[in-house]
């Protein structure tokens, strides 16, 4: 079956955002948990384990919906949560409605910084081209770490994108020359809480150069 990308859904995405598009992707924000998205795959991050081990929002929604499995992954050392450490998850039980679960790490809070985070984007993107999906949605969750950035909130998502706008481009050239399948990629979604919502979606436009605000 195929699955409505939550991006071209009305549920969740209460911005009323138009999405942008970059070399046939379209990009958009949604207010909802990671736990909910209707999605050919969902990524999460988390930072290292041995340095946060804080749940909040949308990653304790995800570790209630596993029964507390990602957390016992995250202390047994299956995934500690090392810089662009990745472990794919197959929810065979639907403990989440995605038909895939990654979780992306993030490294140590106190190294994160704006190169990393663009980098973490660059590293979503070409997950996602590498499991060939078509839609994915992504969940940076520094907020569900209790870590926030002194950058504005508009920052991250903006960096974020920078990184996959970047692996979006570098994968076309591979294509162009014949060293890449076809794309099937189509739609990603970046998700915000309430509070952060309007801000990563000013993030993204800020990435593709068309915010027009201060």
């Amino acid at each position: 079956m195929i699955k409505t990308p939550i991006s071209m859904t009305t549920a969740g995405n209460e911005n009323n955002s138009k999405p942008l598009v970059k070399n046939g992707v379209r990009f958009n924000t949604a207010i909802i948990s990671p736990s909910e998205t209707m999605t050919s795959l969902q990524i999460v991050c988390f930072f290292d384990y041995q340095k946060n081990r804080h749940y909040e929002g949308g990653t304790y929604a995800v570790n209630e919906h596993f029964g507390g499995e990602i957390d016992l992954l995250r202390r047994s050392g299956f995934f500690r949560g090392a810089v662009l450490e990745t472990l794919l998850i197959t929810p065979l039980l639907k403990q989440i409605p995605a038909d895939r679960f990654l979780l992306l790490g993030l490294g140590d809070p106190e190294e994160l910084n704006a190169d990393r985070i663009e980098l973490i984007g660059y590293t979503a993107v070409m997950e996602a081209i590498k499991l060939q999906v078509k839609d994915f949605c992504f969940a940076p969750s520094l907020k569900d770490a209790g870590v926030v950035l002194s950058s504005e909130k508009t920052g991250i998502s903006e960096m974020l994108v920078k990184g996959m706008l970047r692996a979006i481009t570098a994968s076309a050239a591979l294509l162009q020359n014949n060293l890449l399948k076809p794309m099937v990629l189509t739609d990603i979604t970046l998700l915000a809480g309430q509070a952060q919502g309007a801000g990563a979606y000013k993030g993204l436009q800020r990435a593709f150069g068309v915010y027009e605000g201060n």
